[in-house]
C-alpha cells in the first residue's frame, strides 16, 4: 500500500474557476430550466383567466412551501461562515440571514410569512380545515424537500439554492408583481405575502448574488453548489409543469 503522503500527493486539489466564469455557467444552467419562464399559471392569474379554484390551489401550494421552508432559514444563520464575528455589524452572511429570518418569522414590521399565506387562503374562502387537509402536489413535496436537503447540508449549498438560484431568479422574473396585481385586479384579493415579495425581491436578489460571489471561490464549493442548483431547478421545473396542467 502506498505511503499516506503518496496518497495525498496524488489527490491534488483542482483549481476553482474564476468567479465570473463560474457564475456564467450557473446562469446558463438556470436559464435552460427557467421554471418562471415556463409558468402558465401566474400569467393566467395576472390576466384574470384562471378560475378561482386554480387561484385557491396556488395559495394552498404556496402555504405548504412557506410552512416547510420558513423555519429552515434559521439553518443559514447557524451555518453562516462569519457567525462568530466580533459583533453582528462585523458579519456579512450572519447579519443578512438573521435579519431575513426575523422578517420572515414576523419579528419586524410585518406578520410572519406563513400567517400571511394563511390570510391569503382565507380571503379566497378557504377554511382552516381546507388548508390543513390539502395534499400538496408530489412535485411541490419533491422540490421543497430537495431545497431542505441542501439547506441542511451546508451553508454554501443553502445559499446557492435559496438565494442565487432562488430569490435572485425570482426577482428578475417579475413573478410576484404579476401575481399581486392579478389577484388585486381580477379576484379582489390583497395578498400581503405576495405584495411583500414583489417589493422586496429585487433588493434580496442583489444581496444574495453578492453573498454567493464571496463563497463560490473553491473548486469543491463550486461543484457542490452546481449540483445543488441543478437538482433544485429540475424539481422546480417539474412542479411548474404539473401546475400548468390546471389551466391547459
Amino acid at each position: 500500500m502506498a505511503p499516506f503522503q503518496d496518497v495525498v500527493k496524488h489527490h491534488t486539489v483542482r483549481p476553482a474557476l474564476p468567479v465570473d466564469d463560474y457564475l456564467r455557467q450557473i446562469d446558463t444552467l438556470v436559464a435552460a430550466h427557467d421554471y418562471f419562464r415556463q409558468d402558465l399559471v401566474v400569467p393566467a392569474i395576472g390576466a384574470g383567466r384562471a378560475s378561482r379554484e386554480v387561484v385557491q390551489r396556488v395559495a394552498l401550494e404556496s402555504y405548504y412551501v412557506g410552512k416547510w421552508m420558513t423555519p429552515e432559514v434559521a439553518m443559514l444563520i447557524a451555518n453562516a461562515p462569519d457567525v462568530y464575528s466580533f459583533t453582528m455589524e462585523h458579519s456579512t452572511h450572519y447579519q443578512h440571514w438573521a435579519q431575513r429570518f426575523a422578517d420572515q418569522a414576523g419579528y419586524l414590521r410585518d406578520p410572519n410569512h406563513v400567517d400571511m399565506k394563511i390570510e391569503w387562503c382565507r380571503q379566497l374562502g378557504l377554511t382552516d380545515d381546507d388548508i390543513r387537509g390539502y395534499t400538496p402536489l408530489p412535485e411541490t413535496i419533491a422540490m421543497t424537500c430537495t431545497r431542505l436537503f441542501y439547506v441542511r447540508r451546508s451553508y454554501e449549498e443553502g445559499l446557492a439554492v435559496l438565494g442565487y438560484a432562488g430569490e435572485r431568479v425570482a426577482a428578475g422574473s417579475g413573478h410576484a408583481k404579476t401575481l399581486h396585481e392579478g389577484l388585486k385586479t381580477h379576484y379582489g384579493i390583497t395578498a400581503r405575502d405576495v405584495e411583500v415579495h414583489a417589493h422586496a425581491e429585487p433588493d434580496h436578489g442583489d444581496e444574495v448574488s453578492r453573498l454567493f460571489r464571496l463563497i463560490a471561490v473553491t473548486h469543491a464549493v463550486q461543484e457542490r453548489c452546481r449540483d445543488a442548483i441543478r437538482n433544485v431547478v429540475l424539481t422546480a421545473e417539474c412542479r411548474v409543469r404539473a401546475m400548468n396542467r390546471w389551466i391547459e
